[in-house]
C-alpha cells in the first residue's frame, strides 16, 4: 500500500515539473525547495514520514487491580493517586530498578471492595513483586502470560490469594 502511494506521488510530482518549469511561482511538489520537482523531493517526503514515525515516543505504564489486563485493549484508567487501582505512568524510558530504586514502594493500593484475584502488569520481564523483607513473592504471585497494549508487552501476574489491597514492592 505504501509503495503504491509513493509511486503515485512520484508520478504526480514528476508530471507537475513540466507544468511549472517556466513559472516564477514556487513549484508545487518542490518539497526540498531546490527549484526542481524530482526524485529528491520524493526522498524528502519519505524522510518527513520516517521522522514523524520515529518521533512518537513509547510511554510505559504498570497496572494493579482486580481486572485481568489480558482482557484490556488500552491503558485505561490511568490513575494519579497512590491508593487506587489502575494503570500508573512510568514514563518514556524504563529505568533500572533495584531495592534502592523501586518502581513501587509497597504503599497500600486499594484494589477493590471485596477479596478476589488481583492482577499486576509490568512492562519488563525483570520486574517482580517483593515482600517487605526483600524476598521475591513468587509464592504469592503466578505469571499468567503477556499482553501487548499500545506497542508494549506487559508481563501479567495474578495473586495466589484473594486480596482487596496491594502492598508489595516492585523492582
Amino acid at each position: 500500500m505504501t509503495k503504491k502511494i509513493f509511486m503515485l506521488l512520484a508520478a504526480v510530482l514528476l508530471s507537475s515539473a513540466n507544468l511549472f518549469a517556466q513559472s516564477n511561482e514556487p513549484l508545487k511538489g518542490d518539497v526540498n525547495e531546490d527549484g526542481m520537482v524530482d526524485v529528491a523531493d520524493i526522498n524528502a517526503i519519505i524522510g518527513i514520514i520516517l521522522k514523524s514515525q520515529n518521533d512518537s515516543e513509547t510511554t510505559y505504564y504498570w497496572y494493579v487491580g482486580q481486572t485481568d489486563p489480558s482482557t484490556m485493549s488500552s491503558i485505561d484508567p490511568v490513575v494519579n493517586d497512590n491508593s487506587s487501582s489502575g494503570w500508573r505512568e512510568i514514563g518514556t524510558t524504563l529505568p533500572n530498578y533495584s531495592s534502592s530504586n523501586k518502581l513501587w514502594d509497597g504503599s497500600r493500593i486499594e484494589t477493590g471492595d471485596s477479596k478476589t484475584t488481583n492482577y499486576v502488569a509490568l512492562p519488563n520481564s525483570t520486574l517482580f513483586m517483593y515482600d517487605a523483607a526483600g524476598n521475591i513473592s513468587s509464592a504469592a504471585w503466578t505469571a499468567v502470560g503477556t499482553k501487548e497494549i499500545e506497542g508494549v508487552t506487559y508481563y501479567i501476574y495474578s495473586s495466589v490469594a484473594n486480596l482487596k489491597s496491594f502492598t508489595f514492592n516492585i523492582y
